[in-house]
């Protein structure tokens, strides 16, 4: 799932490259990720609003709309998540419809890139499940393997409001984001360390990569209680955190499988990674092997003499 580096990398491009656009079309193959709306209401919705502004909240994307309407300007916000295998691109596709014969459906619809270079090329590119056409002849489309992202809009106040926006904690990033108020909340919790990280109402933006990381950079093992993670513990956790996020940013993210930027091209962190997705590989520290366990379903990755 694209965490806070991947989403923002994605928000500067977007801010970079479609704002000031409208929205001139819209298209859809798959109903299912556009939340509230039926395709064609959706597409009521949303075209001829030009493209204000975009922003992150946590792993969310904001896209600001306006249009004027009678001197009045009418506002809306777009909200997507990219969920599990999501990622937006900024490209040109050309839709072929499925091909039937007899009455007999004999192919299969296709969706190919119409622009050179990894869009094109790169596999993980080329799931291409909603596409909407702006204005100046380019296209923001959304490649979703899994089919799990969710797209919506609606006025400013109901999305601030709604339950994706509302319940998220503070961004990784952001100066709320404190040792004291970290361990406050590890203070009144009896679950485990690495669990409590991964819940966007305390922290927003990071996730299962980002978490094994900055417990590495912290030495703080995944398996610890939160509650008996020392205050010190705690402020060398929150450094750790603001970090690698910011390292990861700089390196466009991490594409361990099939995250991409909005040309289509991979992330590096995943070149500089310390443990996440290393198991049986040497620490980078110490040569001790990584070491891989479950922990509330999910996978953690941490070094056994180095993480205490």
């Amino acid at each position: 799932m694209p965490e806070l580096p991947e989403v923002q990398t994605i928000v500067t491009d977007l801010k970079r490259r479609i704002i000031g656009k409208k929205i001139a079309d819209f298209w859809t193959d798959t109903p299912r990720i556009i939340k509230g709306f039926s395709p064609n209401d959706f597409k009521r919705e949303v075209v001829g609003f030009e493209i204000a502004d975009v922003q992150r909240r946590g792993k969310n994307i904001l896209f600001y709309l306006e249009k004027t309407i009678r001197k009045r300007k009418d506002k809306k916000i777009m909200l997507a998540h990219q969920k599990m295998t999501g990622h937006f691109l900024i490209g040109r596709w050309r839709i072929h419809p499925p091909k039937f014969s007899e009455g007999k459906l004999r192919g299969v619809k296709r969706v190919d890139a119409t622009v050179k270079g990894p869009i094109a090329s790169d596999p993980y590119n080329q799931y291409i499940r909603v596409i909407f056409r702006l204005d100046n002849g380019w296209e923001l489309g959304l490649s979703d393997l899994r089919k799990f992202a969710r797209i919506t809009v609606g006025p400013p106040q109901k999305i601030e409001h709604s339950k994706e926006i509302a319940s998220l904690g503070p961004d990784a990033l952001s100066p709320k984001f404190s040792p004291k108020y970290l361990f406050s909340v590890l203070q009144k919790r009896k679950k485990l360390i690495k669990p409590i990280l991964l819940e966007q109402n305390v922290m927003a933006g990071v996730g299962n990569i980002y978490a094994d990381e900055a417990l590495f950079l912290a030495k703080i093992n995944p398996q610890r209680k939160a509650a008996g993670v020392k205050r010190s513990e705690v402020e060398r956790l929150i450094k750790s955190i603001k970090k690698v996020l910011q390292k990861s940013i700089r390196l466009k993210g991490t594409s361990v499988i099939d995250y991409r930027d909005t040309y289509g091209r991979r992330g590096k962190y995943d070149k500089v990674r310390w443990v996440y997705d290393k198991e049986k590989l040497p620490c980078r520290i110490c040569r001790t092997l990584i070491k891989r366990v479950k922990i509330g379903q999910r996978s953690s990755y941490f070094c056994p003499r180095c993480q205490k």
